[in-house]
């Protein structure tokens, strides 16, 4: 009895084991997605920042000259 029990805690400590390692992989999955996905949104700001730098001088120049 003593030794059932014994393997049906290790059975179940194994389990839990296993289930940690499943959500640690799938928490490692999506921070490097949220990451990917930070890092696109930083190139886009800097796109449009620079974007909207030239608009502001090409306004000025504009502005200028009448």
């Amino acid at each position: 009895l003593r030794r059932q029990r014994q393997m049906c805690i290790r059975d179940r400590l194994s389990a839990l084991v296993d289930k940690l390692i499943e959500q640690n992989f799938k928490l490692k999955t999506e921070s490097k997605s949220m990451r990917n996905k930070i890092e696109e949104l930083q190139r886009k700001i800097e796109h449009l920042e620079s974007e909207n730098q030239s608009l502001v001088i090409k306004s000025s120049e504009n502005n200028n000259s009448e």
